[in-house]
């Protein structure tokens, strides 16, 4: 992670399935190569999740921060350009039962949202049947978070690489892109 902080220049890091709920400065402090960030950390959720959201404090000032169950929120603004927008970063949950809710909270909090948007994370929902190398899944979570993204009007930040982001560990694997690393953008508002 240091390499490629340091490499990248990055100025906002987010961290999930971190399975703590917090870290200690020291760990901190490598993750962003020692410059003057700002973190929030947010619980795990039963035995799954756990996140944190690194932001750099001389680039951005931070005006607030919300958690929510699957989300944490930094309003900032940029200080050179004076560009303010909701950053906001997302673990969705990988069990069936938790999908609903997650889309749910994701649209309350983009929606009463007046500023640009950058949401990322893992949402763990595929976004198209050829987004995974074998047909077991579900078409409810795919049309539902279609159905999120269209409705919220946001834009997929378009990652070069690797065409899937997530493998298990079977003898016949699955591989799917899944919206790990992935960020949706809404700067039309």
């Amino acid at each position: 992670m240091y390499e490629f902080t340091k490499e990248k220049n990055l100025d906002f890091i987010v961290l999930s399935k971190t399975g703590r709920a917090n870290f200690p400065q020291t760990t901190l402090n490598n993750i962003c190569i020692g410059r003057d960030f700002l973190w929030h950390c947010m619980a795990l959720k039963g035995r799954s999740g756990g996140m944190i959201l690194g932001i750099h404090l001389l680039t951005f000032d931070i005006g607030e921060i919300e958690e929510g169950d699957f989300y944490i929120r930094f309003k900032v603004r940029h200080k050179e350009e004076d560009f303010r927008f909701s950053l906001i970063a997302v673990y969705g949950l990988v069990q069936a039962e938790h999908k609903s809710y997650f889309l749910s909270e994701m649209v309350r909090v983009c929606s009463k949202e007046a500023l640009p948007i950058i949401i990322g994370g893992d949402f763990n929902i595929i976004q198209s049947p050829d987004e995974k190398n074998n047909a077991n899944y579900n078409d409810r979570w795919t049309f539902m978070f279609n159905v999120v993204i269209d409705t919220l009007n946001l834009r997929e930040i378009v990652i070069s690489g690797r065409k899937y982001t997530w493998a298990n560990r079977r003898k016949y694997q699955t591989f799917e892109k899944i919206r790990q690393n992935t960020c949706l953008h809404r700067f039309g508002v």
